[in-house]
């Protein structure tokens, strides 16, 4: 069974303020034909940040398809309200999956405020777990609200800890609530192929089952 994890892009949604406004629009065509005028940010809805969203490196276009197929683990931090930690304590029993290298995905629920001004304040990640998924090498963060850092007081901690490490980071995800966790599954989070630039919304998926083929 594949799980569909993404958030649709559409007016109305939420975004990062200070990032351009989702907007799409038909584009003027004769009859029978459609198509639509999109206005994005490279981090809107569902989406990756590459290294070079913080001036560390590579860009979307540089990323092996290899990085963006992975074994991930659900970490539940449901219990976690606006401006609370995720810290090391969260893990429990992802810890061993994790120091293996399995990417951390995190469940907060913060899904359900999506599309109301609750969604920009949200947990944040701790620095002492982001520090600790680069010495195991977790090559992706993942998590089901906006930001790992402070999106109300606009910090930025934990994306400098993390893309500059080579740390993928992947926000807005959606429906985690289907997937069990402390469970292995694989994730595919695959952006679009934007050349030279920072960021790119994703389709992301996961599935219980191993990494495709070769």
């Amino acid at each position: 069974m594949l799980y569909d994890l993404s958030q649709p892009i559409e007016n109305g949604m939420s975004y990062v303020p200070g990032d351009p406004e989702p907007q799409m629009a038909p584009w003027p065509l004769d009859p029978p034909w459609r198509v639509s005028a999109l206005h994005l940010g490279t981090h809107c809805g569902t989406h990756l940040d590459a290294p070079s969203h913080v001036g560390a490196g590579a860009t979307i276009d540089d990323l092996p398809l290899e990085r963006l197929i992975g074994r991930g683990v659900v970490i539940d931090v449901t219990g976690k309200q606006a401006g609370d930690r995720i810290g090391l304590d969260a893990v429990g029993a992802a810890h061993t999956y994790l120091q293996e290298g399995a990417w951390a995905i995190l469940r907060t629920g913060w899904s359900r405020h999506w599309r109301t001004p609750a969604y920009l304040h949200h947990p944040v990640v701790d620095p002492a777990l982001a520090h600790a998924l680069v010495e195991w090498d977790v090559g992706l963060l993942a998590m089901d609200m906006l930001n790992p850092d402070d999106t109300a007081t606009g910090t930025s901690t934990i994306h400098e800890i993390l893309l500059p490490a080579g740390v993928l980071i992947v926000e807005n995800l959606t429906g985690l609530d289907q997937l069990a966790a402390g469970h292995l599954y694989t994730f595919a989070l695959l952006p679009i192929k934007l050349a030279g630039l920072d960021g790119a919304p994703v389709r992301a998926v996961a599935w219980d089952g191993p990494l495709p083929s070769a």
